[in-house]
């Protein structure tokens, strides 16, 4: 659908000269919500802009007013010109004022990708949902096939990334393969999520063999409830490549990893609770979901708590429920993920940051194998094995009062070391890959690998923050390279400051030779979480607000200009 518009002398699509014989042409814009499109002409211009006047208007907040001017010749040749925007227009991963396009390359102005095609644009899929709206729809299915132990699947399917646009035709063609239950809902560029309520993971293996065999351009990806995940996030990164943390657990294969895998494969058949020591963002939850995934209660849910992140007020009230009325907010009876997970595993991860009074808690359901509500008094029986992990010394914690022995008694049926990443260097460069990716995916992004620099630079440093660290470094390099290959002007501040130490011959301890229970000095090992927490919240918020540093100072609550010297410091260039 276009938005009627004044005629203007810089958007008015004029006939071509000599009544030259034309082929059917569209300007395509691919967007978070789906897809536009309008018809040009040879000899024709369109604006693209998120407000009126331009004539193919996406409310997209990563565009300007008017952002971009595309022309198509008599001879059709296609040329496209930024308009002054802010967040810029980009070609092959590069910036530019002015560029020539050949017809289907595609060309990024903001969060929007736009190309120009031969024939008629279509626009979404007929029926598919914008994402926003389709989560929630899956959140209802979720909760409704944990309430009744129902199965549900979800499909990812992914066009060919020449076929991308284009291939409207065929997410058209998925909707005769369906069911009137089933949902299709937008994802990103190129793909779509089709949400199946109650079909079981055979049927949705069979569906998707159907789509692949009627949809020639489609690659149908699987995930099934509760096997896959329980969650939204978790069922979606399932389907997406096969979630690239689980494509990153398959590519960490460095002996010491593969030592840790073979210990968690020899405890995951048993029932003995398992505790995960290593530090933080080293992979603890995907070996505890290995633990589950091999263990007889794989088709059960899995659950992760991080003990940490939940107020220690809400603790309780999380981990075992809580009775309409039991406390100011408790608007409606709410289970907790002891009973979510009952049949199944329970994560409970950071469980060394456990108050005193949780501990106790946490020790008698483990005991007794039952809950008790917040403001209930009736006991519910729950069956949960428990995987816990943390990076604290529990010991030494026991030693000093601060953690119970007899929880840890119940929690260490048995324990399996994680090596930290700067003791496993032969993985950085295959999960660095998995993760630019993963960015590449999640911002319309189209870079292509790192430059020798930036990889030396990568290997070498010593990674305090692990993989976690690592998938936030490049997913922050993706979004603020100005080329299409990595530079080490694109990595973090301190990723270039540690290469520049070891340059002038000042790091005291060379990453790759640091061992499994070698770490950096304790202020530096804070200092560097500290600066990594700051500068994923701050692309965070710039991301939500497109840019926009007065919008993303007022989320962060801190003024502009302390925004701005953040920013600075931590290396974070202005996206445009």
């Amino acid at each position: 659908m276009t938005i009627p518009r004044k005629p203007t002398d810089h958007t008015t699509l004029r006939a071509a000269p000599n009544g030259l014989a034309e082929a059917e042409l569209s300007v395509v814009a691919v967007h978070p919500e789906g897809a536009k499109s309008i018809a040009i002409r040879r000899g024709g211009t369109v604006v693209l802009g998120r407000t009126y006047p331009s004539d193919l208007v996406v409310a997209d907040q990563s565009l300007s007013r008017q952002h971009a001017r595309i022309s198509v010749s008599a001879s059709g040749e296609v040329e496209v010109v930024d308009l002054g925007s802010t967040n810029g227009t980009f070609v092959a991963g590069k910036r530019v004022a002015k560029a020539r396009i050949a017809l289907g390359e595609t060309v990024r102005v903001g969060d929007v990708t736009v190309l120009v095609q031969a024939g008629p644009g279509g626009g979404s899929p007929s029926g598919v949902e914008g994402y926003d709206r389709f989560v929630q729809g899956i959140e209802q299915e979720v909760l409704r096939a944990r309430t009744f132990g129902r199965p549900l699947a979800l499909l990812m399917l992914r066009a060919e990334r020449d076929n991308r646009v284009s291939s409207h035709e065929s997410f058209a063609k998925v909707s005769s393969l369906l069911r009137p239950v089933d949902r299709v809902g937008h994802y990103a560029e190129g793909h779509v999520l089709v949400l199946a309520p109650e079909l079981g993971r055979d049927a949705a293996e069979a569906l998707a063999a159907r789509i692949a065999r009627t949809c020639a351009p489609l690659r149908p990806q699987v995930a099934s409830f509760p096997e896959d995940g329980t969650t939204v996030d978790e069922l979606v990164a399932a389907c997406r490549d096969g979630s690239s943390e689980a494509r990153a657990g398959t590519l960490a294969d460095s002996p010491a990893m593969r030592k840790a895998r073979a210990e968690v494969d020899r405890l995951a058949a048993s029932e003995l609770p398992v505790l995960l020591l290593g530090e933080t963002g080293v992979g603890k939850e995907l070996l505890a979901r290995r633990v589950h995934e091999g263990s007889q209660r794989k088709r059960g849910p899995f659950h992760a708590v991080s003990c940490a992140a939940v107020a220690p007020a809400l603790l309780e009230s999380s981990l075992f429920g809580h009775e309409r009325g039991a406390f100011t907010g408790a608007e409606k009876t709410t289970r907790g993920v002891f009973e979510l997970a009952s049949g199944g595993t329970l994560f409970l991860d950071e469980v060394g940051e456990l108050s005193p009074a949780a501990q106790a808690a946490l020790l008698r359901v483990l005991e007794t194998r039952t809950i008790v509500r917040v403001g209930s008094e009736r006991p519910i029986a729950v069956d949960v094995r428990i995987v816990a992990a943390t990076h604290r010394d529990l010991d030494g914690m026991v030693t000093r009062g601060e953690f119970r022995q007899d929880l840890l008694f119940r929690l260490e049926g048995a324990a399996v070391q994680i090596p930290p990443l700067r003791a496993r260097v032969s993985e950085i460069e295959a999960l660095a890959r998995v993760f630019l990716d993963e960015a590449n995916r999640a911002n319309l992004r189209g870079c292509v690998g790192f430059d020798d620099v930036a990889k030396e630079a990568m290997l070498t440093y010593a990674w305090p923050g692990n993989v976690r660290e690592l998938r936030n470094a490049v997913a922050r390099a993706v979004v603020v390279a100005e080329g299409n290959t990595i530079t080490l002007a694109d990595l973090p501040e301190r990723v270039r400051r540690g290469r520049a130490e070891r340059q002038e011959g000042r790091a005291t301890v060379a990453p790759e030779s640091a061992g499994e229970g070698e770490i950096p000095d304790f202020r530096e090992h804070i200092k560097n979480e500290t600066r990594g927490l700051e500068a994923s919240l701050i692309l965070g918020a710039l991301r939500a607000h497109a840019g926009n540093q007065t919008a993303a100072a007022r989320a962060l609550n801190l003024p502009v200009r302390t925004l701005s010297h953040k920013m600075k410091e931590l290396g974070i260039k202005k996206d445009g």
